[in-house]
Order: structure tokens, then sequence, then C-alpha cells
């Protein structure tokens, strides 16, 4: 079993890396691998409780919360957050607070690091 880090710096609007980042997670954990999803800058967003998209079907949050009750750890930035005005009763349920510091940790304690951004 690998561990994967899949960081994501898109916000949900942008929603081609959002949702590429979520099939992985899903696919990842289906074939019995650990994932943690680190959502940094803009991609704070996409764990907001309350998200309004109309040209989305699924809503990033949505996604993000089955992807927690399947056992990926789902983290935000919480520097990231603060500068965007989001705060933790804003984030979906199950949602982890997190740093950059933390994320560091991460990228050494995995097999593999994966990003997307812009």
């Amino acid at each position: 079993m690998s561990k994967f880090l899949l960081i994501l710096f898109s916000s949900p609007i942008q929603f081609q890396n959002t949702d590429t980042v979520f099939n992985f997670a899903e696919a990842a954990v289906k074939l019995g691998h650990e994932v943690t999803v680190f959502c940094d800058l803009d991609a704070v967003y996409n764990l907001k409780a309350s998200q309004i998209l109309p040209d989305v079907k699924t809503p990033a949050s949505k996604v993000a919360q089955l992807l927690i009750r399947k056992n990926v750890q789902v983290l935000a930035c919480m520097e990231s957050a603060r500068l965007r005005g989001v705060t933790k009763k804003d984030l979906i349920h199950g949602v982890k607070e997190s740093s950059l510091a933390r994320l560091v940790e991460l990228m050494n304690e995995s097999d593999s690091v994966v990003t997307f951004k812009f």
C-alpha cells in the first residue's frame, strides 16, 4: 500500500483540476492506497459547506464529503483560508485544519506527491 499526497491549488470554478483530484483519490482508495488531499490557496473554497456554482453538477464539497467517508484525509491550509475569509465553521464536516508546516511533513511521509494547480 502506497501513501499518496494530492495537493490542490485550484478553485471550484476550475473544476477540471478538482474533479481530477477527487477521481484520483477515489481510484487510489479503491486500490487500497492511503490518500491525503491538501487544499491550499483558492482550493480551500472547494471545502466550503455552502457552494453555489450553477455550471457544476456536483459541488466539490459534496465530493469531498464522500471521500472523507472513504477515509481520505482532507486538509485545508488554514492560513490560506483565513486570507480568503473562510473560517473553520465554513468548512464541511470532517475537513481537518492544517498548515504549510504539516504539508512539508506530509511530503516527506508520502510515497508520491502530485500537485494540481491553476
